[in-house]
């Protein structure tokens, strides 16, 4: 029994003497891992696709991490992701029909998003004695949003006179949880401070939640308080049906969200990181 608690004790002590805490920063910059067609580009002489990725960007981050031995340890990354702005239409069109009563006109078209996430990346590291080291765990997104900004002008070829739009929506996403891993190379610059070079990946895809209009200008006027809830803002559902709250429905309820389906945004990319730790 004796040489059984000596034991225990013995790997205690052993453990506990090679525990170490450690807190770091980083920033990195990321390209999408899996591009796919964002929007359209359409002219008089055509269209084609604008292809992108929503999980490009720049990630800024703080880490506080704990090794139980020299190899093994866990880690706890805050990240605030800036991602990169993409264009999801771009229409310049000399003769464009918006329907009655308006007759063709001149017509222009630009509309980006651009997103920003606060992410924890709660993972396991395992760190060699060469200095190379791996990682892998969740990241999963606390709160965030992606901004859709879209610029209109119309043109009257008879008059010339011009009409713009001006409007700015909000999308909010669902709660979701996705996959983080990283490879790279910490260089001892110090005991207790290291520089660290890294090449991480991100899989992680958001369903949309609800939107809402936070701007809105016809020829500089503000509209935004002319609007009714429901032309203001959508709720994201799997399902549409009779009792939807959708302009279909003949008992629509202005004061309530649009209902319309959901859809899906991957945020996913391959990024470079560098940074520096302290253990203590």
């Amino acid at each position: 029994m004796k040489r059984n608690l000596l034991f225990v004790v013995a790997i205690f002590l052993a453990t506990t003497m090679s525990a170490q805490l450690y807190v770091g920063a980083r920033l990195g910059y990321g390209i999408g891992a899996q591009k796919y067609a964002v929007g359209k580009k359409v002219t008089d002489d055509g269209q084609e696709n604008i292809w992108g990725s929503m999980g490009q960007g720049l990630p800024l981050g703080i880490k506080v991490g704990y090794f139980f031995t020299d190899n093994l340890g866990v880690e706890l990354g805050i990240n605030y992701w800036m991602g990169a702005e993409q264009t999801a239409a771009d229409m310049e069109l000399s003769a464009y029909d918006i329907g009655a009563p308006i007759p063709a006109t001149d017509f222009k078209n630009k509309t980006t998003a651009k997103s920003s996430q606060l992410r924890l990346m709660p993972q396991l590291v395992y760190r060699s004695d060469m200095g190379v080291y791996g990682r892998f765990g969740m990241v999963i997104p606390v709160t965030g949003s992606t901004v859709v900004n879209k610029s209109t002008e119309f043109k009257m070829p008879v008059s010339g006179d011009k009409m713009t739009s001006e409007e700015e929506i909000t999308y909010k996403g669902s709660f979701a949880i996705g996959f983080a891993g990283a490879m790279g190379y910490q260089y001892e610059i110090s005991d207790n401070m290291h520089l660290f070079g890294e090449l991480e990946y991100v899989s992680l895809t958001i369903r949309g939640k609800s939107s809402e209009i936070t701007s809105k200008k016809v020829n500089d006027k503000d509209q935004l308080e002319a609007m009714t809830t429901f032309q203001k803002e959508t709720n994201f559902v799997d399902k549409l049906d009779k009792d939807s709250n959708t302009a279909a429905n003949p008992k629509v309820d202005a004061t309530k969200p649009l209902d319309d389906l959901r859809t899906s945004t991957v945020y996913s990319s391959l990024r470079f990181n560098i940074g520096i730790t302290m253990a203590f």
